[in-house]
């Protein structure tokens, strides 16, 4: 990991030469810079057709389109102008008599603007790119080679040239070792070669370039070091050599989550990060000892954690490869997924579940034989079956068998599931429903020193008994030494 200052946009630009251009090699150019998910919108409403009758936003539009069919890279676009001159967070493209205020350098055609704001991990993101095509040279649209000779001689084709430049937008640099469309002077090419799609490809590749395990709400035990996938390759870009591991969750619904990596040699560095790699939160811990922790309330989605180091020491009591623990502990109940029901019908019921050690302070899924747990469930009933007469049903999956939990608070076997079902309880259906499974259980006293049970919850209606709804997420529950 490299350290970064607080996050600050900062501008650079590529532009495009009119001289002609014939050497092949094939390779490609990359910074690193890149967008968010790999995607982006242009706001395009350019006035006016070419000499050959198309509309310089349909060519333009046809570009677009080509990067979006041909690469990883998505654009999007909406027919509506923006000044491409104005930073305003928003990417616009059009035909202007000078650089925004400066003159046009010697020969251009076009120019991209980019503006970029610097991240916890790898080069900086791109957060706008405006395209800048100058006014004074002689655009047109059409294919094939340059014509040496008759009407269009001397004109250069606008669309090859958007082309181009939305190729700086993607976060592509000049390619003058190809062919390829990305090459720093307009020539014969006037469509994306594959040097430009494997450019792409690379630059948003940086998940494909290391293992992505699944994370494990409880303790994990690994390390860092050779072998491990490193920053830089994460990243596509940059020189940070650090180690890093990715793990990935799900989570259904709010939910308060600590994180802690814990070791007593290497150099702890926690990060969160949404899917698309944009970073939440960072805990390095540079003036304390080895470990980090991180604690946050995240909305419903998919995230990682990634657990990292830095390059070179900063410590002398840590280093930057070994072993670490990984503990992910829930602080809240869980949400336990979507509505299902075991006829087909409609509900809006909510369901949350959460298992603790230490009496609602923090909630897991992995415990030891030891610990005393108690284990709570909670149902927002659908309005329409409020105030009417019905039951609560709790399972346990065990060992591909189920059981079900009595009105006497035991469980048993349920082998084919009776008719009617096992009620938990039977009452008249609150908005908000409480189940207490059990309260100050000790697996080891059972005599239990291994166990996973997956458990679910449900209600049905006195007036349908056979119909069941519950969620499709169970609340897990794993108990080893």
């Amino acid at each position: 990991m490299h350290c970064y200052p607080k996050a600050f946009s900062f501008i650079g630009f590529f532009g495009l030469s009119l001289i002609v251009m014939t050497k092949s090699a094939y390779a490609f150019e990359l910074s690193g810079s890149k967008w968010l998910g790999a995607e982006t919108e242009f706001y395009i409403n350019i006035e006016g057709m070419s000499g050959t009758g198309i509309l310089w936003s349909t060519a333009f539009i046809t570009a677009l389109e080509e990067w979006t069919n041909e690469t990883p890279f998505t654009f999007t676009w909406k027919q509506q102008y923006r000044n491409p001159c104005e930073d305003d967070g928003v990417n616009g493209v059009d035909f202007v008599e000078d650089y925004c205020g400066s003159e046009f350098g010697k020969a251009t055609l076009a120019i991209t603007l980019s503006r970029y704001r610097n991240t916890i991990l790898g080069e900086p993101y791109i957060e706008q790119s405006d395209i800048i095509l100058n006014g004074s040279e002689k655009f047109d649209i059409f294919g094939g080679d340059l014509p040496p000779f008759g009407p269009l001689s001397g004109r250069y084709d606008f669309r090859r040239a958007a082309l181009h430049e939305l190729g700086h937008v993607i976060g592509l640099e000049h390619e003058d070792a190809a062919r390829a469309i990305m090459g720093p002077k307009i020539s014969d090419i006037d469509r994306l070669q594959p040097d430009d799609i494997a450019g792409v490809e690379a630059l948003y590749s940086g998940l494909n370039n290391c293992e992505i395990r699944d994370l494990n709400f409880g303790i994990t035990h690994a390390s860092l070091g050779s072998g491990d996938c490193r920053v830089k390759e994460l990243t596509v870009g940059g020189d940070d050599t650090s180690y890093i591991d990715l793990y990935r969750f799900e989570l259904h619904g709010t939910t308060k989550l600590e994180f802690t990596m814990s070791s007593s040699v290497l150099e702890s560095v926690l990060i969160l990060a949404t899917s698309k790699l944009e970073y939440l939160g960072v805990d390095s811990d540079i003036y304390g000892g080895c470990n980090s922790s991180l604690i946050s309330t995240l909305e419903a989605g998919n995230y990682f954690l990634l657990a990292n180091t830095y390059d070179e020491a900063v410590k002398e009591s840590c280093t930057v490869v070994g072993p670490y623990q990984l503990k992910a502990v829930l602080l809240s109940p869980q949400v336990l997924g979507t509505t299902s029901s075991l006829l087909g019908g409609s509900s809006s019921a909510q369901f949350r579940g959460g298992i603790t050690a230490d009496d609602g302070a923090s909630y897991g899924n992995h415990f030891k034989p030891r610990d005393s747990l108690d284990i709570v469930a909670e149902i927002s009933i659908d309005p329409a079956h409020v105030g009417k007469a019905g039951f609560l049903v709790v399972g346990a999956f065990l060992d591909g068998q189920i059981l079900l939990l009595n009105e006497q608070g035991q469980f048993e076997y349920a082998d084919p599931i009776p008719n009617p079902v096992t009620r938990a309880a039977s009452k008249v259906l609150s908005a908000d429903e409480s189940i207490t499974v059990f309260t100050d259980l000790v697996p080891a006293t059972l005599g239990i020193e291994n166990m996973v049970v997956d458990f679910f919850f449900g209600y049905g209606l006195d007036s349908n008994p056979e119909e069941i709804y519950f969620h499709q997420i169970p609340l897990n529950l794993a108990i080893s030494p």
